[in-house]
């Protein structure tokens, strides 16, 4: 019997081949869409542009590959790794959850990857369609089949397989170094789930990223011609030994439009919340009214924004994966990226809500994940009178769905800070039309601008 690593690079090629059609087009569009927005409303983030900018200064810059929203180039190697961390830093991106209740990914975290591959290869909108769509299927196979957090891994731990399978592909490896890469990048090790434990730091916006840039380097040397161990997954001290896993089927295929959509720029697990904080706002007048705020969700909602942190988060990934933080806020107000700044961070209303707000997992609701990604908010005002208010799904799930208008709306309110006004329909438009784009240079241009030229003092 073949080894897994080998069945899957056959699965990788044949995807690879496969020509789209209008609907599938449309369904990776959709994706591609939301996830130039959310990469967008990243950039606005001037402190982790300055981040970026301290690298690309050193060795290797100018080798080739632009980093965005630093107006540098570095080698592809950085390029990977910190314009992935832009699809993730809004955390405005969308998510696979599987239905056999294993793993969660966010397959759009695949785009930022595949427009600098893109940038790098000189692929045309086709061209990048159908790349998305190889990476999407294989990070949402990879998620009905492992579930790393289980075990103490990282969710996105598995990352480094799909996507040195993905980069590989696309770089034109055959198909036994496709198998190789995949050999490769298990022997580079897998991220623990230290990141999402504990006093969340931002390094949880890096998880992706870093098994992004290995997976790079496994498919370089892959096509070089350096070998791993066998049995990779299956091995004695394969994956599969440190993940827990269910038996893989590639005859069934990753449904694609169960793929939830985010409205608001937090934790996947705080979407539901939101919503319900949301509509319940609108019913009271003042913050200060509020005796108590009881959120009831389910267990896995508690295992991601439930950390030790989530009461009193000290950075911005601490307050993007809280539960109690992204419920206060959404109380105070309609959710929007500059409230999980430290700024907004010291609001009193907000630390007072904080202070109100106790979060428990109810059995129930628990049961009903998944699908339902299910929440209760209970509020008790100081006049007596109680407010309560549920959802079993957050705006932007299949069941409740953001349209085409709405993510389009969402892309235009986010690139305008990074494109002229007179830009902004037309770039819509090309995304709209991406397959019949002979190259991508317009709609990387608002990417490759320089945001920190007034913060370094040469703007």
């Amino acid at each position: 019997m073949s080894d897994l690593e080998e069945l899957l690079a056959a699965w990788t090629r044949e995807l690879a081949g496969r020509r789209l059609g209008g609907g599938d087009l449309h369904t990776i569009k959709r994706s591609v869409i939301d996830s130039y927005a959310g990469i967008c409303a990243s950039m606005a983030d001037r402190e982790i542009l300055g981040e970026f900018r301290n690298l690309v200064t050193g060795p290797g810059a100018g080798s080739g590959s632009p980093i965005w929203g630093v107006g540098r180039e570095s080698n592809i190697t950085d390029a990977v790794f910190l314009n992935s961390i832009l699809a993730r830093r809004s955390d405005l991106l969308n998510t696979y959850i599987s239905p056999n209740g294993m793993g969660v990914v966010h397959p759009s975290d695949n785009v930022a990857l595949a427009l600098t591959l893109a940038d790098w290869l000189h692929w045309n909108g086709r061209q990048l369609l159908e790349s998305v769509n190889v990476f999407f299927h294989l990070a949402a196979k990879f998620a009905d089949y492992y579930d790393p957090e289980g075990y103490g891994f990282d969710h996105d731990a598995a990352s480094i397989f799909w996507t040195a399978l993905s980069i590989g592909q696309s770089l034109g490896l055959s198909e036994n170094h496709l198998v190789e890469a995949q050999r490769i990048a298990g022997g580079f090790g897998f991220n623990s789930n230290q990141a999402a434990v504990g006093n969340v730091t931002d390094w949880k916006h890096c998880t992706y990223a870093s098994g992004a840039m290995r997976g790079l380097q496994a498919a370089k040397l892959a096509r070089a011609g350096f070998t791993g161990p066998r049995r990779i997954y299956q091995g004695e001290f394969g994956a599969d030994h440190f993940f827990r896993h269910c038996e893989t089927s590639l005859d069934i295929e990753p449904d694609l439009t169960s793929i939830i959509f985010k409205r608001w720029p937090a934790l996947f697990f705080c979407q539901t919340p939101i919503d319900v904080a949301q509509e319940l706002s609108s019913r009271i007048d003042r913050v200060e009214d509020i005796l108590t705020v009881v959120v009831e969700s389910y267990g896995h909602a508690m295992r991601n924004g439930l950390t030790a942190s989530a009461f009193n988060p000290t950075s911005r990934a601490a307050r993007t994966h809280s539960l109690p933080y992204s419920v206060a806020t959404a109380l105070v107000k309609p959710v929007e990226y500059s409230d999980f700044d430290a700024k907004r961070a010291r609001d009193p209303q907000i630390r007072y809500l904080l202070e109100k707000i106790e979060v428990k997992e109810d059995p129930a609701l628990t049961q009903k994940y998944p699908p339902a990604t299910p929440c209760r908010i209970v509020v008790t005002l100081r006049s007596g009178d109680v407010l309560r208010h549920e959802r079993d799904f957050s705006r932007g799930d299949p069941r409740d769905p953001l349209s085409d208008d709405d993510i389009s709306g969402k892309l235009m309110q986010n690139l305008a800070p990074l494109a002229d006004s007179a830009d902004h329909s037309r770039i819509l438009a090309s995304l709209w039309n991406l397959e019949r784009l002979d190259d991508l240079t317009e709609l990387l241009k608002p990417l490759k601008r320089d945001l920190t030229a007034t913060e370094a003092g040469n703007g």
